[in-house]
């Protein structure tokens, strides 16, 4: 995989600003989400950061055999997000379709100077419409993850990326890598 550097002195020239410069990655395929998650959990234990771990990118490379993927920087990647963080997006796209049509309802019939019950009962009718909205789109989400995941576990195995920072940070990497079930363990650049 190939990224722009901002650490090169040659850098500053606006012709050389372009120039890709290797990057180190280690590399595995799983043959479950399990896996997956409990290498992922070790390697944040062990330092890693979230944004030296990369995933395919499903939509953009779909039933491919990962051991093809694995090594080409051009493959379509997205940053691993924790199940933790896909909990709270389902959760704010709940509260938040249940929130604004319930704030219109008690801004119109307060602003009416209508009785605090009738304001109370409008409030919840239209937020209880707006969670449901908001929880057919979190469902929405969670349906299209599952299926991503589902089509790359048949299609050979889930991909993970670990950006290395050095020899030792690698063969780190590896090991863990390793100790979780993942297959076609290798470091590339």
């Amino acid at each position: 995989m190939t990224n722009p550097t901002h650490d090169d002195p040659q850098d500053t020239d606006p012709q050389n600003s372009a120039t890709p410069v290797a990057v180190r990655e280690a590399v595995g395929i799983f043959d479950d989400q399990a896996s997956l998650q409990a290498a992922i959990d070790e390697l944040m234990l062990a330092g890693f950061e979230r944004f030296e771990l990369g995933l395919l990118d499903h939509d953009a490379a779909p039933d491919t055999a990962p051991h093809h993927l694995a090594d080409d920087p051009a493959v379509p990647r997205k940053p691993y997000i924790a199940p933790e963080s896909v909990g709270d997006a389902q959760g704010g796209l709940i509260a938040g379709f249940a929130l604004i049509p319930a704030m219109g309802a008690a801004a119109a019939t307060a602003g009416a100077g209508a009785a605090i019950a009738a304001t109370a009962a409008v409030t919840a009718a239209t937020g209880g419409v707006g969670a449901l909205v908001g929880g057919a789109l979190a469902y929405a989400l969670t349906r299209k993850r599952a299926r991503g995941i589902a089509s790359q576990e048949d299609a050979g195995g889930l991909l993970l990326w670990v950006r290395v920072r050095s020899a030792a940070h690698e063969r780190l990497a590896l090991d863990i890598l390793r100790r979780n079930a993942a297959h076609h363990v290798h470091g590339h650049d």
